[in-house]
């Protein structure tokens, strides 16, 4: 059972984690990212503070406690397991493609990694980051998008992807949210859904399915406001692609998964437990 909250409290972290997500199609649909679920969840909440006035350095800076309040996470040393965590992000570069500021009119690649500046006071239990500064106008051009209602991106709760336990769950729930908008149902190349997933080294399809894609529906299905089911085909004596069906939950479907998905977070008594 989690540690009781007073009502304010219990206020404040469901009104953050009833935050929405925005994520661009694009970086959804083409990107690769090797993240642990702790991560992922760090990105998303950073992500949900920026603002369409900020500038391209803009800092961040956020409660440790509060952070893992709202992911419902559990550590003994939580300030020694994010400083672990950040160091770990600040080792994963990849390219992005962007204006060349230095040859106007053509495209550059740019390797650059999540955050640019990392700090961590253990004293006020306080986080400070910031986004590389040559991916961060890519991430204000996002925020001002859905601040004017134009732009292709995908949005969801916040709070939909917090009880996932599959660290796939979350990349997998993302890339189908991105193609839900216009089609009940997308399919893959094995392939290029490993790549996407970042589990190429389940060579075989049984391993691959057992411990990636059925974890990752199962957490998608329990906690999130779709319901999927999948399908595949050979080519020859080997499955070749996979075809998923999304369906979107009811409005009382969706209430009883934030009931299921807070209770996971905080195994607390909410206030649905008395009626």
């Amino acid at each position: 059972m989690g540690t009781k909250k007073t009502p304010h409290q219990l206020a404040r972290i469901e009104k953050e984690r009833s935050t929405k997500i925005y994520q661009a199609d694009t970086l959804l649909q083409k990107g690769r990212f090797e993240l642990s679920l702790t991560e992922q969840r760090l990105i998303l909440y950073a992500i949900s503070q920026i603002k369409p006035t900020d500038d391209k350095r803009q800092e961040y800076t956020f409660s440790l406690k509060n952070f893992y309040a709202i992911c419902g996470i559990k550590e003994n040393d939580s300030y020694t397991t994010i400083k672990k965590t950040l160091i770990e992000m600040r080792k994963k570069v990849w390219w992005i493609l962007m204006d060349d500021p230095n040859d106007p009119g053509t495209e550059c690649e740019s390797a650059v990694s999540w955050f640019e500046i990392i700090r961590t006071n253990k004293k006020s239990g306080k986080v400070t980051i910031a986004f590389h500064v040559d991916m961060m106008p890519y991430l204000l051009d996002l925020a001002r998008q859905r601040e004017e209602g134009g732009g292709y991106y995908t949005q969801y709760m916040f709070q939909y992807v917090l009880p996932m336990r599959s660290q796939y769950a979350i990349r997998l729930y993302e890339l189908l949210k991105s193609y839900q908008k216009n089609q009940m149902k997308w399919w893959f190349k094995v392939d290029e859904l490993k790549r996407l997933l970042d589990c190429r080294h389940y060579n075989r399809f049984a391993d691959f399915r057992r411990f990636a894609l059925q974890p990752a529906i199962k957490d998608i299905n329990e906690f999130s406001d779709i319901t999927i089911k999948y399908e595949t085909e050979k080519d020859g004596k080997r499955i070749d692609i996979i075809t998923f069906y999304m369906v979107a939950k009811s409005a009382q479907e969706k209430l009883e998964t934030q009931k299921k998905g807070l209770t996971t977070l905080d195994g607390g008594i909410h206030y649905w437990d008395s009626e």
